[in-house]
């Protein structure tokens, strides 16, 4: 028999449902933030970062330094990794999701949430329902959120069935853990290099200022003096 969820458990549903959606937002977000920066801005510094690379081999070439050597190495390796990033432009993403659409993400994955498995076998069915929930939630696909809480609920898995529901009595202790863990993941992700460019981003439009222009014109100018620079080595003996 399946006893009632009480308000501790219920409670903890909701706010692991919530940092779901809010973790799906961000991510959602900082895709679109990624790949305008990519085509703006990275794009510019792959080819400031192949020019400093170059200057740099040319001055460890004629001064034979260990130290510029090493500097010529460190440019070169930062110009490679710059490069990969730009042949990996990510595809335009999908739209940002509306507050219908997180308000549908946030009820399914009160339903199908892994963390809400007592057994093994129902936890992995759940992480495979996520997956493509959060895969559906990141393309604002509607139709297909409803099609997997129908799928879900078809299945013995469903959130009032006992294989998903076995060792109940330790759900809010396990619920709490995954609360947790949530928070740390989101945390992370916020505190991550693309999160704090995107949060200036952000303040800088605030602000009336546009931070991709800016920093696109910045990596134009550090590329023309880097030109210049080469040219220079070059023609000289």
């Amino acid at each position: 028999m399946i006893l009632a969820m009480d308000s501790d458990t219920a409670g903890l549903r909701d706010r692991l449902a919530e940092l779901e959606a809010e973790q799906a937002t961000l991510e959602a977000e900082l895709a679109i933030f990624d790949a305008d920066y990519t085509r703006e801005v990275l794009t510019v510094l792959a080819q400031l970062h192949d020019l400093q690379a170059r200057v740099l081999g040319l001055v460890a070439g004629r001064s034979g330094e260990a130290g510029d050597a090493a500097a010529a190495r460190a440019a070169d390796a930062r110009a490679q990794q710059t490069s990969s990033a730009v042949r990996a432009v990510p595809l335009p993403p999908g739209p940002l999701p509306t507050r219908e659409l997180k308000r549908l993400f946030r009820d399914a994955a009160k339903r199908m949430h892994p963390d809400l498995a007592g057994r093994d076998d129902a936890r992995g069915h759940a992480e495979a329902f996520m997956k493509r929930l959060n895969q559906a939630y990141r393309t604002a696909d509607t139709a297909a959120i409803l099609d997997l809480v129908s799928q879900w609920e078809a299945s013995p898995y469903a959130l009032d069935g006992e294989a998903f529901q076995a060792a109940r009595p330790a759900s809010t202790t396990r619920l709490q853990a995954a609360v947790a863990r949530a928070e740390r993941r989101l945390d992370e992700l916020r505190a991550s290099e693309l999160a704090e460019l995107m949060e200036r981003s952000m303040a800088a439009t605030a602000a009336g200022a546009d931070f991709l222009a800016e920093a696109r014109a910045a990596a134009e100018a550090a590329l023309a003096a880097a030109r210049a620079r080469l040219a220079g080595l070059e023609r000289r003996p």
